[in-house]
């Protein structure tokens, strides 16, 4: 037998094909008489999935992906099978054909399950094959409730569950006499079906952990009454846990208890509740204390173990009971955390605790939105967008070492692109979202994997995306060759959420995101041999250049209007524009100095207060030698976050609104401000930049070049920074660096790494170097960087 081959077919629960929120259970049994040493499951599912072997739990999926290359994970389950007779079962979950904003979660249910167990001999011949088909028994799940309501437009249904329905279907002695057989919606992979591919989780699998509550926020017994309440609190040992006991046995009582994780979870709460005659449990989830109903629980009497089928992400949870008519007991209160299994990698310590403490929030919110693709929040839509996704993997080379989540999260990207060759700014299914500007970042996000692993396979499987997104862009040109109507229906011309950016025609930054596009598409051909095209890219770009300095500066001045249309340059100045044309290279070096010196630091520009759009703006001043002022950026702007008390890092804020408020729908930080219907994101991994800057640029360890075998040593020292060290981890070995100030008030560094790479150190002073068995050390004096006394503070802080 050819193991990767399928015999399964997609099955459904029949007549439910054109309903929403569809929760389907399918089981199959059979018997295992001889020896055997390996038993595989692959199984995947539109949308999510819970295998079960003999009732035990054996895995959870799969990863989203497009319809047209469905994911599918393989589980090992040897272990879970016996001599005799066996069950597997699945239970899954469709969405339906409701509208949801972001596209996601399209296309009709379907499941698709084979175990294939192997033998004892030598050859390791095929035994058994059980694949799903219509042999194979599926109901409707009896138990959730239809006609729930949807939580908002961004993702799915609450979930209402009878728990008095659960009847030990997913278990090998169970009869399944009565059941209806399954449905056939399509053969395994075929061409004309919902899902024409099924393609292998290329990741490993989410890492998983059970936490508890760190502290009760309140216990209202709200006529009712409530015993120990911080009874499941973490605690060294299970057995140090004693039961909450709440009673709601008056009429109309409600006790309620809301417990604070410390930072925001993304996971599956499970609970175990006996309740002696029964009762109702519902559960309420907020990143903040705004706190919405997401699931209903009508208890059975006796024990009650209870866990969402999807996933939540949430910092504070409330327990709420109604109805018991004996006093119920919470035994057990946890939440399996899961994120992508990064290792420990680099780290961050300076002198000044706010920006240690910056560096491990931006760590933590990047592997709380590290999940099977980078997600730009995890509570709202847990959407693979573009933008998200490239800050991110700068945090993952500078702190984690694992790149293949950038990976597969790129390529995810790049098999959505559209028939005209733009890219969706969101995914992983395909939608309408085209984002210009998002369409320049894929490509930035590309070359700097490239850059970091020298994945040339990578690269070779994205040229043909890259090639056909170049000729997009070109077709968008006008005469002058800038890219032209990013105003119209259909396209979204984001740069970054402010308002006071004109976007109307030719707009500046998109122009500008387009030259840096084609320089890099022009350095990725020539990597790949590709020297017409690179020739033609490089042509283009220099044109380009001319055509924005000649048609988007403002006369007789180093800066940029925000767009130009019919009636000429607007009158708006924005930092967002010329920080594009610093960044992207359009500006020279004296230009940027003028930009800088003259207009950004003296406060003549619209403040910035968008987390996304800053890693454009520090990494600018960084790289033209404004450390200290990128360092008090980020002191002010995230250390004003951690001030109002973020553990993870929101999507907007404004430092200058008064210093009670925190995003909400009602008390703004949100670009949605009195829309409540938006639900406010307060964990964004796209303002996780500071954590890869304090390696990259304050310590001075830059590895973007990895791949390459190379590493940069550019420290900046800053006047109010006495000491800092750290280390970033590579293929190669871990490089440390620290450096100091002495008494004498010199600025001392040394770093120490893999004499296999090599490397270089631009401004770093009195250079001494020695090698030990198989590190290199590299000594030297820092340039301090200060910030001129007199500038405004670069963000307002004082609310």
């Amino acid at each position: 037998m050819n193991r990767d081959s399928w015999k399964a077919e997609w099955i459904w629960a029949e007549g439910t094909g054109n309903e929403n929120n569809v929760y389907v259970e399918a089981r199959q049994s059979f018997e295992l008489t001889v020896p055997f040493t390996k038993a595989l499951v692959r199984i995947s599912a539109n949308q999510s999935y819970k295998l079960y072997i003999n009732g035990i739990e054996a895995g959870r999926g799969p990863a989203p992906s497009d319809l047209l290359w469905m994911s599918f994970d393989t589980h090992d389950v040897a272990a879970l099978l016996r001599n005799g007779r066996n069950c597997i079962a699945v239970a899954a979950h469709n969405f339906g054909k409701d509208k949801i904003v972001t596209e996601q979660l399209q296309g009709p249910g379907g499941l698709i399950c084979q175990l294939d167990v192997y033998s004892a001999d030598d050859q390791g011949a095929n035994l058994l094959t059980v694949a799903s088909s219509s042999e194979w028994k599926c109901r409707r799940s009896p138990r959730w409730k239809t006609g729930v309501s949807r939580l908002h437009m961004w993702g799915g249904y609450r979930e209402l569950m009878d728990v008095s329905r659960e009847d030990g279907w997913e278990c090998e002695d169970y009869d399944d006499s009565s059941w209806p057989t399954a449905e056939v919606i399509a053969a395994a992979e075929q061409e004309n079906s919902p899902w024409p591919r099924l393609v292998a989780r290329d990741i490993p699998y989410l890492q998983e952990n059970l936490v508890s509550p760190v502290t009760v926020v309140s216990a209202e017994s709200l006529l009712g009454s409530i015993q120990n309440p911080e009874a499941q609190l973490a605690a060294d040992t299970a057995e140090g846990r004693g039961p909450v006991v709440m009673d709601a046995s008056i009429p109309g009582s409600f006790p309620q208890i809301t417990y604070d994780f410390g930072a925001e979870i993304v996971g599956y709460p499970e609970l175990e509740v006996i309740a002696g005659e029964g009762g109702v449990l519902q559960l309420f989830y907020g990143e903040s204390l705004e706190l919405d109903l997401r699931d209903t629980y009508l208890l059975r009497k006796g024990v009650n173990k209870i866990t969402p089928f999807g996933r939540r992400a949430f910092r504070y949870l409330k327990v709420g009971v109604m109805a018991t008519p004996v006093p119920l007991r919470i035994c057990d209160l946890r939440v399996r955390f899961v994120h992508y299994p990064y290792k420990d990698g680099g780290h961050f310590r300076s002198s000044d605790d706010k920006l240690n403490r910056i560096w491990e929030v931006g760590r933590y919110t990047t592997m709380v939105n590290s999940q099977n693709h980078f997600e730009d929040c995890p509570y709202r839509e847990g959407a693979l967008w573009v933008a998200d996704s490239v800050v991110m993997a700068k945090v993952v080379y500078q702190t984690f070492n694992d790149p293949r989540l950038v990976r597969k999260s790129l390529l995810q990207a790049a098999k959505i692109q559209n028939d005209d060759g733009s890219i969706p700014g969101t995914g992983p299914q395909r939608n309408a979202y085209l984002l210009p500007d998002f369409c320049a970042h894929w490509l930035f996000g590309a070359a700097e994997y490239y850059d970091y692993t020298k994945d040339r396979a990578f690269l070779e499987e994205l040229w043909p995306h890259i090639v056909k997104l170049a000729a997009w862009f070109t077709e968008q040109e006008d005469d002058a060759g800038l890219f032209a109507n990013a105003d119209r229906d259909g396209m979204w011309c984001f740069i970054d959420w402010s308002d006071e950016i004109h976007r109307e025609d030719r707009v500046t930054a998109v122009s500008c995101f387009y030259y840096k596009f084609l320089h890099t598409a022009a350095t990725l051909a020539f990597e790949l041999g590709e020297e017409e095209s690179g020739n033609s890219f490089t042509h283009q770009a220099a044109e380009l250049r001319k055509s924005v300095r000649n048609l988007l500066r403002i006369p007789n001045t180093a800066i940029y209007a925000d767009c130009l249309n019919g009636d000429g340059l607007s009158s708006s100045i924005t930092a967002q524009t010329n920080f594009a044309a610093a960044w992207s290279g359009i500006m020279d070096e004296e230009e940027i100095s003028v930009f800088l010196q003259e207009y950004y630091l003296k406060g003549r520009l619209p403040q910035i207060r968008g987390a996304f759009f800053y890693h454009i703006v520090l990494e600018t001043l960084f790289r033209y030698g404004y450390a200290a002022d990128a360092v008090r950026i980020i002191r002010n702007y995230w250390g004003n976050m951690l001030d109002r008390g973020a553990t993870t890092w929101w999507e907007t804020f404004d430092p200058n609104l008064p210093f009670s408020t925190t995003p909400s729908p009602y008390l703004g930080h949100t670009p949605t401000y009195l829309e409540d219907a938006v639900p406010v994101s307060l964990c964004h991994g796209w303002g996780a930049s500071p954590t890869y800057l304090l390696n990259r640029e304050l310590l001075g360890i830059d590895i973007s070049k990895a791949g390459h075998g190379q590493v940069t040593l550019r420290p900046s020292a800053e006047a109010e920074v006495e000491w800092a060290e750290g280390s970033v981890v590579t293929r190669y070995g871990k490089i440390s660096a620290q450096w100091k100030r002495d008494v004498d008030g010199m600025y001392r560094f040394e770093a120490r790494l893999p004499a296999q790479m090599t490397w270089k150190a631009p401004g770093l002073c009195d250079i001494s170097v020695s090698t030990d068995q198989d590190r290199v050390h590299v000594r030297g004096t820092v340039p301090v960087h200060e910030a001129a006394p007199k500038r405004t503070p670069l963000v307002d802080c004082s609310g």
